[in-house]
């Protein structure tokens, strides 16, 4: 197979793979977050407590988006605004009672992908498919940054 055709087989691949995980992550429809917020709320979850300013940055948007997103999620009952211990003036966004039931949602899709590759693939594959991901992650951020 050519260099172009074993990446078209690769993105194939890909695909198929994320349509069937997107089965699996049917459980968050239920939550009726757009796509954005899941993505916010994800982030509340595995930063711990960040600021509205580290969400921002991490997830390249305004913090005037941030904003609006965590108003709507703070009114839905998924996070919750807490004085930072050591610097009373910095907000932390953390979970509220529906953030908790996202999050746990979340840990056993976690655990589920987790079971995938650790029972599909050989410690050496994991290495290899690790550095790949790597690779292609590095590509996008240099043409993000461009």
């Amino acid at each position: 197979m050519k260099t172009n055709e074993k990446a078209a087989y690769l993105q194939h691949l890909y695909e198929e793979l994320w349509m069937n995980l997107a089965e699996e992550e049917d459980r968050f429809k239920e939550y009726g977050l757009s796509s954005t917020v899941e993505v916010l709320l994800t982030t509340v979850i595995r930063l711990e407590k960040p600021t509205s300013s580290q969400l921002a940055k991490k997830l390249s948007i305004t913090k005037s988006a941030v904003s609006q997103m965590i108003s709507k999620l703070e009114e839905d009952g998924f996070i919750i605004k807490l004085a930072d211990p050591d610097d009373k003036r910095i907000q932390r966004i953390g979970l509220g009672h529906k953030g908790e039931a996202y999050a746990k949602d979340l840990e056993q899709y976690d655990s589920y992908v987790y079971d995938l590759f650790a029972n599909s693939l050989s410690d050496e594959e994991l290495t290899q498919t690790a550095q790949s991901f790597e690779k292609v992650l590095r590509n996008i951020h240099q043409k993000a940054d461009a």
